[in-house]
């Protein structure tokens, strides 16, 4: 036998292609939102006045929010399976008009359609990976893994598509073109997985048939953790999406050299963050969702403040610079995926899609305040205007330390808030 069948049993296929398909709407949006990078770069043509380059960049989150709490309760009714696929429909469309936008309107309005479609991604993707885990237990190391699979593979893809775009001398109206028929492609990928390889779990079945009120008591016995997951994914996303999509014009402030450079900076980046992403999923069986969270938070909360500080002379140290850089997107992931994990294993089945959803939406609240004000600091009068993104950034690292609502795994694998004895199924 060939060592690839020794690795992967015939009796695995299907569900490695489930995973994919679960998992592979996750990783086009985050190519769209790594995309945001670069657009502002090459659609000249289009001549986007300032006030329209930052509506291009936080644009997708309006409609991001709008999908969320859209589809997130939605699939709790209706099922996770029909949500993924109509939420790869709506994508699809948004990628199809991002890449035949014939102005900067037009190219917004994509954004908007796009994040739609990509904010139903955020609870549907995780809660049916976390239902989907045979042992309950393990519902937060699925939720890891897809995360490594969206914000691993996506940016990298991303990243490297460009600067084969950048490299063959296209006009640049058609490199943001091409940028936006890879992620056509992939959503219309993601659209035929879904058809015909995904179904809803076991586990969301049989609590979909008896919620036994969960619905209707949802806001009254679970408004404290709803707060924490709320609140903590709305902080972590300032942070994330305020520095992600201004990271290529970070690089290249100052910088003589030619574009390609920032673009195999920032890629080098997203590469080097894969060992953090890969360690989340270990680190999760090991200890609690909280702790690898507020681990990943002080983590940031130090490289972020070291960068702050010594912003000019670190920019003349090009390697120091580069490593801190680094060092603090690898502590990103360990928030990124505990933020994921946890409203997705904490609620009921019967409404775990709506958790999920409200904790996401007020994420890309965040995301939306992070990268319209960044880009607005980056549009001073000089590029190292920046410096003052990372005293932001250090401002809302330490809020994130901020205590909130404590959640344990109980041996059953059930979750249970601190405070009365409401165990979360």
């Amino acid at each position: 036998s060939s060592p690839w069948k020794a690795l992967v049993s015939p009796a695995m296929v299907p569900a490695i292609v489930t995973a994919i398909a679960t998992g592979i709407g996750l990783l086009t949006d985050k190519y769209m939102l790594e995309a945001t990078n670069f657009v502002e770069h090459y659609a000249v043509r289009i001549q986007p006045n300032h006030e329209q380059k930052e509506f291009i960049k936080s644009a997708m989150y309006a409609g991001a929010i709008f999908g969320m709490v859209t589809f997130g309760p939605i699939s709790d009714v209706a099922g996770r399976r029909s949500c993924l696929i109509a939420c790869s429909v709506i994508t699809l469309a948004g990628a199809l008009l991002s890449m035949v936008a014939w102005d900067a309107n037009a190219l917004i309005a994509a954004r908007i359609i796009t994040g739609i479609g990509m904010g139903g991604e955020y609870p549907l993707a995780s809660t049916h990976s976390a239902e989907s885990a045979a042992d309950s237990n393990d519902g937060a190391r699925n939720v890891a893994l897809l995360y490594l699979f969206g914000s691993g593979g996506g940016p990298i893809l991303c990243d490297f598509v460009v600067y084969l775009l950048e490299i063959s001398d296209l006009p640049p109206h058609l490199v943001w073109r091409g940028i936006f028929l890879v992620g056509s492609f992939l959503s219309f990928i993601g659209l035929l997985l879904r058809l015909f390889t995904t179904k809803d779990s076991a586990k969301f079945t049989t609590a979909s048939k008896n919620p036994k009120g969960t619905r209707r008591t949802f806001f009254q016995n679970y408004w404290r953790p709803l707060l924490g997951t709320a609140l903590i994914w709305l902080l972590f996303d300032v942070v994330e999406y305020g520095l992600k999509q201004n990271d290529a014009a970070i690089f290249n402030a100052d910088s003589d050299g030619p574009y390609s450079e920032a673009i195999l900076t920032v890629l080098a980046t997203r590469c080097l963050v894969i060992p953090s992403l890969l360690f989340a999923p270990w680190l999760l069986s090991k200890t609690s969702s909280k702790h690898v969270q507020m681990l990943g938070f002080a983590g940031c909360l130090v490289t972020n403040l070291v960068l702050a500080i010594g912003y000019y002379q670190l920019k003349q140290q090009k390697f120091l610079f580069d490593a801190l850089y680094i060092i603090q997107l690898s502590f990103q992931s360990l928030p990124g995926v505990s933020t994921m994990a946890i409203p997705a294993e904490i609620y009921p089945s019967a409404v775990r899609g709506t958790g999920a959803a409200l904790s996401a939406a007020s994420g890309k609240v965040g995301a939306t305040l992070g990268s319209f004000c960044f880009t607005m600091m980056k549009g001073g009068a000089h590029p190292r205007n920046l410096r003052d993104c990372y005293s932001h950034l250090n401002s809302c690292a330490a809020l994130d330390m901020l205590p909130h609502p404590k959640v344990q795994r109980q041996h059953s694998g059930y979750g249970r808030r601190a405070g009365p004895r409401r165990q979360v199924r």
